[in-house]
């Protein structure tokens, strides 16, 4: 019998990391798409049409309808306010904001700038004649994200045009010597994307060439590229690329929202509370706990990623213009035998330029060795900025590549970049995994922690029935899996712990917050409707080998690292009696809720995300880090009580430069199918300066063995792995 509840086994959980979008605003063949500008009290709408690349946006959709009302003189009531830009019909269900509108009495490049009632709408330009069940046409050009994915997240403009009449003003620039100006997004229904404050530009209805806006990545998970806005006839087909594998998760609490309810008592109204007023909503306490079976994690507790894998390959190209720290996308000079969700690298041998080595050290001067990228280099102040990342779309018309997660360092043109894509075969050495176990191709990465640690986005679906989304989607009917869908955004780890024992798998549990939560409300719509297809990751996502691959569980990766797989140094010798250990870091992530200048004083059962998220928090910045080590062991020699006593500190960058100071925690797996020696899935955890501060000798009452729980503390911790994933 089918269930009627929730459960748990019909749940599905998957992530990805968050990332910027840059948008060329023109009709030529280097821009995007066009746009119209128009202003309404506090909100600039920013309405698209024209596309002139379909990898971002989809193909304008029009329809007709022949019961339109203008009144070009006396103008026409709304329900509230008469005029002019009024326009009445007899159903505005199927319009958006931001739809462009033409055909008899509508002035050229008219765009819906507020939808007033189930029959009356406003347009941003004055009518231009007084008619009756007029035919008018609407085109709505949408950008690919599904329905206020993107509210809360911020948008800047980069790049103004010129000085012309259709330029954006250089007031609302987002550089400090003219503007200076961040914009937060409070709606985005395909066609446009509505910003506060209001912009100081004026209305424009055809923006000229040359203006270039950007979606800062915080809180904003990567396009879909192969996503359509849903409608009644086809549903479920909205997404963003959440699509990764979690991991070996045993346990997974949410960061549900909350709302901070203010209660006053006032005086002389009696003890009872007065008033009571929502505040601020919150999304904090998520957490998780994953048997590891790659370091992937650590990347998101410690924050940089670098990576060198198998050079060689023939498939390549190079950068044709400079990019910058942060950039969402780059520019190379041919895009031949790439494709959406191939990965790419960044390969900086040269070092040309301004371009340097990347410091791994922030506590002193980058003096050591540069990292030779295997996991038998132990000791180094540096890496070279190789980088990898997933390409997530195309730009139907020049070679501009846009990328899954924003970069970390600048790369100077004519850098190569190496292609890793199973459709090319071989020659773009392509990670592989065999039908039996082999392991090909695995790329090897350093991880450690700097000035910033990356976001991610949270995709959590739950059904009361075992089918995907575009199945379920009729609301009430015998086969409903009343499917809810939520994506938390903005999501950064606050603290994490790594253990094991001597008879368990290696685990990390990490606790992480979120800004906001979106949730697919279509069920609420007027005409219900399943917008949101979720990822399944076995039934759809990961359902072939390749597609494992690219969601990070590779077919004969999946197991985790066990205790019997380990091996621990400890200042200089092997520490063969550990019982267990446990080393738990601490990021300083702060969550701050500001004023925006957004007004906002309700909120619908049907908005994806509450008061446009002005309630939510607007920022989760880093601060400092600290990282504590626990290791129980049977005591045979009492050196680590007499280096605690006498306060010895232990560093590879000390005036002796005693390398042997690490500790170096080592867990290789067993070997599969014919994987050579240099490919087995491999993890090495380097801490170079640490005091021991415990070192108890406690005589147990049982008679037994004497053990001893060290208590270690390390200024920084820094990660070699070794795996099947091609980034993490």
């Amino acid at each position: 019998m089918p269930s009627t509840v929730y459960k748990g086994d019909l749940a599905e959980v998957s992530f990805a990391p968050e990332t910027g979008m840059n948008i060329r605003i023109g009709t030529a063949s280097s821009a995007d798409v066009g746009m119209t500008i128009s202003t309404l009290d506090n909100i600039t709408i920013l309405a698209f049409k024209a596309e002139v690349n379909t990898n971002l946006f989809q193909t304008a959709i029009t329809f007709t309808d022949a019961t339109c009302d203008t009144n070009h003189t006396s103008g026409l009531s709304d329900g509230v306010s008469t005029s002019v830009k009024n326009i009445t019909m007899d159903s505005t269900a199927a319009l958006r904001v931001g739809m462009g509108v033409s055909g008899t009495g509508i002035a050229t490049n008219s765009i819906v700038t507020e939808i007033n009632s189930a029959t009356a709408f406003t347009v941003d330009l004055a009518t231009t004649a007084t008619n009756s069940n007029q035919t008018l046409t609407f085109s709505a050009t949408n950008l690919k994200y599904p329905k206020n994915m993107l509210v809360g997240s911020q948008l800047v403009w980069t790049t103004a045009g010129g000085t012309d009449a259709d330029d954006i003003v250089v007031g609302d620039l987002a550089n400090t010597t003219n503007g200076g100006r961040i914009f937060t997004i409070v709606e985005n229904n395909g066609c446009s994307i509505k910003i506060t404050p209001a912009m100081t530009t004026d209305a424009i209805t055809t923006v000229g060439p040359g203006n270039i806006f950007e979606i800062l990545p915080y809180k904003t998970p990567p396009m879909d590229v192969g996503m359509e806005q849903a409608t009644v006839a086809a549903p479920a087909t909205e997404a963003v690329k959440t699509d990764q594998f979690l991991g070996i998760a045993t346990a997974l609490t949410l960061p549900e929202t909350k709302v901070d309810l203010k209660r006053y008592h006032v005086v002389g109204l009696g003890r009872d509370v007065s008033v009571q007023v929502p505040g601020k909503l919150t999304n904090e306490g998520g957490s998780f706990e994953v048997a590891m079976h790659s370091a992937r994690w650590l990347k998101y507790c410690l924050g940089n990623e670098l990576i060198l894998s198998p050079n060689g390959g023939t498939v390549a190209t190079i950068l044709s213009a400079d990019t910058n720290a942060g950039q969402s996308h780059i520019v190379v000079a041919s895009k031949s035998n790439i494709a959406v969700d191939d990965y790419i690298e960044i390969r900086d041998d040269a070092l040309t330029g301004d371009i340097t080595l990347a410091p791994i050290v922030s506590d002193h001067e980058p003096d050591g060795g540069t990292w030779d990228g295997t996991l038998t280099d132990f000791e180094f102040d540096n890496a070279k900025p190789h980088e990898a990342r997933r390409v997530i779309g195309i730009s139907e018309n020049d070679t501009t590549l846009y990328l899954d997660e924003p970069l970390l360092y600048p790369h100077a043109a004519s850098t190569d970049v190496e292609v890793r894509s199973i459709s090319t075969g071989a020659a773009a050495l392509p990670v592989a995994v065999s039908t039996t176990g082999t392991i090909t191709n695995p790329v090897t990465r350093l991880l450690f922690s700097r000035n910033a640690q990356p976001s991610f986005s949270l995709e959590v679906s739950q059904r009361r029935r075992d089918m995907d989304s575009e199945e379920s989607s009729t609301d009430g009917g015998v086969g409903d899996s009343k499917e809810l869908t939520r994506v938390f955004r903005g999501c950064k780890v606050t603290d994490w712990t790594m253990t094991t024992d001597n008879d368990a798998a290696l685990r990390l549990s990490v606790n992480f917050n979120a800004a906001l939560c979106y949730t697919d409300t279509g069920r609420l719509e007027s005409t219900p409707i399943t917008r949101y297809s979720a990822h399944r990751m076995f039934d759809d996502t990961a359902a072939s080998a390749q597609g494992r691959i690219n969601s990070g569980i590779a077919k004969g990766t999946q197991k985790p690292f066990m205790f019997y797989n380990g091996s621990i140094t400890l200042a200089g010798q092997q520490v063969a009696q550990v019982m267990n250990f446990s080393l738990t870091g601490q990021t300083g992530m702060q969550a701050f809720h500001t004023i925006n200048g957004q007004y906002q004083s309700s909120s619908a059962s049907t908005d994806q995300v509450p008061f446009a998220g002005a309630r939510n928090a607007n920022l989760m910045v880093e601060g400092q880090t600290s990282y504590e080590m626990t290791m129980e062991i049977a005591v045979d020699d009492p050196l680590f009580y007499h280096k605690m006593r006498t306060g010895t500190e232990f560093s590879v960058n000390s005036e002796n430069d005693e390398t042997t100071n690490q500790i170096r925690i080592i867990f290789e797996k067993n070997k599969t199918g014919s994987t050579a020696d240099a490919d087995t899935e491999k993890m090495v955890l380097l801490i170079d300066d640490y005091y021991i501060i415990e070192a108890p000798l406690q005589i147990p009452e049982d008679k037994g063995v004497v053990k001893s729980t060290l208590k270690i503390m390390p200024k920084a911790v820094k990660v070699l792995a070794r795996d099947a994933i091609a980034k993490y």
